[in-house]
């Protein structure tokens, strides 16, 4: 009795290594890192504060010769992103965003202008106008579909059901093309996002990259359907330089027309980022103006600031 006893343990324990074995894994990374934002709308309040994000990163080859890759982030202790990927080889990338994380569709064009550590329009306020998602684009629960194909790099985005149970909306669909086999350097692009019922938008662009500097020229439509929503007319562009190989800076710039608006918003900005062994520090001065097309709104001037540390 004692004998089949432990046949029958020894036969369980075999069973549940050999069942643990086929379990991946995941890596883990982040930084030790500190930010200042400093604004000039919000002086009372304390500009500094401490990275709180760590990132999983899994995956693998399968039998049949695809490969399979996950990803969380763990931000301020809740999973902020999340995604699933399976590599077909030529046959292109799909992916499910499980929260925030598709990079697919309109998110690979949604701002194409280069920076050397934020975009002209962050920090400033909450709200990014004159991007091609600007009318919303719901992320959780949305599929992705990424395929090259010789010069021409194409992107899909689908989400069935971006609305909640009690207030449903139609699928929203994204589709962006990048085109570089015109010249050495450059890089055209378009792409389309039509939010459900809320809005039809497009965006078009083109980028050169020549030796150390690369330039971008933006331009975006966000057209809503209901009248009573303010269709947004936007160009953006800029330029950053990589000095050295440790050092680079930016400048840019972008202006948002306002259906019936009385001015354009304009957000500009300048940044630069340093790497000295391994140590990181980014800097960044943006500037918004007449906010929302508004001629009374109050400028708004940011100073962001960041240091990290890789170990």
């Amino acid at each position: 009795m004692n004998n089949l006893k432990k046949v029958g343990l020894t036969a369980l324990a075999t069973t549940l290594v050999t069942s643990a074995s086929v379990a991946g894994e995941l890596s883990v990374s982040g930084s030790a890192a500190l930010s200042y934002t400093g604004l000039s709308s919000a002086s009372g309040t304390n500009p500094w504060a401490m990275g709180d994000s760590v990132k999983f990163n899994g995956g693998g080859d399968l039998d049949n010769g695809m490969t399979v890759s996950v990803y969380y982030e763990l931000d301020g202790g809740t999973y902020d992103d999340y995604n699933l990927k399976l590599g077909m080889g030529d046959a292109g990338t799909l992916s499910f965003s499980g929260a925030s994380s598709s990079g697919s569709g309109v998110d690979k064009l949604k701002d194409i202008v280069p920076n050397a550590y934020t975009p002209v329009y962050e920090a400033t306020d909450a709200t990014d106008d004159g991007l091609i998602d600007a009318s919303g684009n719901t992320q959780t629960g949305q599929w992705g579909y990424d395929v090259t194909v010789g010069d021409v790099a194409l992107s899909a985005s689908y989400n069935p059901k971006p609305g909640t149970a009690a207030a449903p909306q139609e699928a929203e669909t994204g589709y962006a093309i990048v085109y570089s086999g015109l010249m050495d350097g450059l890089e055209l692009s378009a792409g389309m996002f039509d939010d459900g019922d809320n809005a039809e938008n497009e965006t078009y662009g083109a980028k050169y990259t020549m030796g150390s500097v690369t330039a971008a020229y933006q331009i975006t439509k966000v057209d809503y359907t209901a009248t009573t929503s303010t269709d947004q007319d936007a160009q953006h562009y800029g330029i950053s330089v990589a000095i050295n190989e440790n050092l680079s800076v930016s400048a840019g710039r972008q202006e948002i027309e306002f259906d019936g608006a009385a001015d354009d918003e304009v957000n500009t900005g300048l940044g630069g980022s340093y790497t000295m062994g391994s140590i990181s520090m980014k800097y960044g001065l943006n500037s918004l103006e007449s906010k929302g097309g508004s001629n009374t709104a109050e400028d708004i001037d940011a100073s962001i600031f960041s240091v990290s540390f890789a170990f």
